[in-house]
């Protein structure tokens, strides 16, 4: 006895297989510890990771591999209470690039990243390196003037 829509039957089955390997092949590792993300971050295989700091919740997400390094997207999901001002940034991402095999902890490096988070934190920087400048002009002065 045969079957009137066998070959079609054959394609659907052959395709939803194919989908499930893709799936499962690209799909991200939920890592618990940053010991399992540095593991998937040395290989650059597909994995996230919540890295809980005293100022701010950082999300880790490695995406692959392009142009010979590991790229990985950073997000600040939850600024916490802090003298930085993060809080208007929450929901930033940017995009940071390392040399296969690196191990880092990506918003602590901006000199491998780009993109709307890291122009963000690099404002805080400045301003904050200002504010310092004009409360300490008087000592900073007296150091440049014995130079």
């Amino acid at each position: 006895m045969k079957f009137k829509y066998e070959k079609e039957v054959l394609a659907a089955a052959i395709i939803v297989v194919l989908v499930l390997a893709l799936y499962f092949t690209y799909k991200p590792l939920e890592c618990g510890d940053f010991d399992c993300f540095q593991t998937q971050m040395k290989e650059c295989a597909f994995a996230k990771y919540i890295n809980e700091e005293d100022e701010a919740s950082w999300g880790y997400q490695i995406t692959g591999e392009k142009e010979e390094k590991c790229e990985i997207k950073v997000t600040l999901l939850n600024a916490k209470e802090g003298e930085f001002g993060l809080r208007e940034y929450e929901g930033n991402s940017m995009t940071c690039s390392y040399d296969l095999g690196v191990l880092a902890y990506p918003e602590k490096d901006l000199d491998s990243c780009h993109g709307e988070l890291k122009e963000n934190l690099q404002k805080i920087i400045i301003n904050k390196m200002y504010k310092y400048i004009v409360k300490n002009l008087g000592e900073i002065r007296e150091e440049l003037v014995g130079v």
